[in-house]
């Protein structure tokens, strides 16, 4: 039987949002959460709702896989106690002006109700939070991660990922998303053949919408991420960690009065896992890292 993700996370490995938050977030974010894991300052209070909104959808999953659905009071209730318990358990939350812990709960029902609308009573469901793990070529960990849902679709399994968005996605972002290629790769190495891939989009809105966004790879696309991962692991192993001093992210960065003084601490130490300010050497002890939530 396949590890939980939360199994898998105990080992040493790569994943989506690692080489994702190296490649098109911020390597000094990466540094931070990866390698250094100082105490996190802030944390945007999108985390524990896109955690407690995924957490909602995946039961509705499962009910549907045993050949039954939750009521939509019992998939609102099931949000808000998951909510709960994610604030509850995150550290130095922060809620944007004019939101509190009610307010998200009134927006995730509207959200839920047009993920509902958009769900199909036809759904051939193939999998639910399927952890997956397989080793790249050129990389020393293996890459781990999960599919959210997996369905038939057509004659293709179609491996679909629930995100919560404040804006609609443009035409044309799925095809260039690295979790679309990372997760069809995996699946096309463990099963031997590629999958499609569903975004299902639902925006933050007073009148939310639910989104369908469709891609899929193809044989060059993986080879390219094969390179892409191998070159990140080659820039981690030298101490590569630059600001990105324009990232979409530096708003809600958890790390963001830490990153003000990153220009002091310039000479990376791999013994200590550690920047070390005016070329000092620190102490570091390193402990296992966890990848956030993606919907995620």
């Amino acid at each position: 039987m396949m590890a939980t993700i939360d199994e898998l996370r105990q080992e040493p490995h790569w994943s989506y949002s690692a080489l994702n938050t190296y490649l098109n977030v911020c390597q000094l974010q990466y540094f931070y959460r990866y390698v250094e894991q100082p105490e996190i300052e802030r944390t945007s209070v999108c985390l524990p709702f896109g955690k407690a909104f995924h957490a909602a959808l995946t039961a509705q999953a499962w009910e549907c896989l045993m050949g039954s659905s939750l009521t939509r009071e019992e998939i609102v209730n099931l949000f808000a106690e998951s909510f709960k318990i994610e604030t509850e358990a995150t550290p130095n939350l922060v809620y944007k002006e004019g939101e509190n812990f009610d307010s998200m709960i009134a927006l995730a029902t509207r959200m839920l109700d047009a993920a509902l609308a958009n769900w199909s009573d036809f759904y051939t469901i193939k999998g639910v939070a399927q952890a997956f793990k397989i080793d790249v070529p050129g990389l020393k960990k293996p890459l781990i991660g999960e599919w959210d849902f997996l369905v038939q679709d057509g004659r293709d399994v179609c491996i679909v990922d629930w995100k919560t968005s404040a804006s609609r996605w443009p035409a044309g972002k799925a095809d260039r998303d690295l979790q679309a290629t990372v997760f069809s790769y995996a699946y096309e190495k463990l099963n031997g053949t590629k999958p499609l891939f569903r975004f299902d989009v639902i925006t933050k809105a007073k009148n939310p919408v639910c989104e369908t966004h469709y891609t899929s790879r193809d044989e060059t696309a993986f080879q390219r991420f094969e390179s892409l991962a191998v070159r990140v692991q080659d820039a981690v192993d030298k101490g590569v960690f630059l600001p990105n001093e324009t990232s979409f992210a530096c708003a809600e960065c958890p790390y963001r009065e830490r990153c003000k003084s990153w220009h002091s601490t310039l000479v990376y130490s791999p013994s200590t896992k550690r920047l070390n300010q005016d070329g000092r050497s620190s102490e570091c002890r390193v402990k296992p890292a966890s990848d956030s939530y993606s919907a995620r």
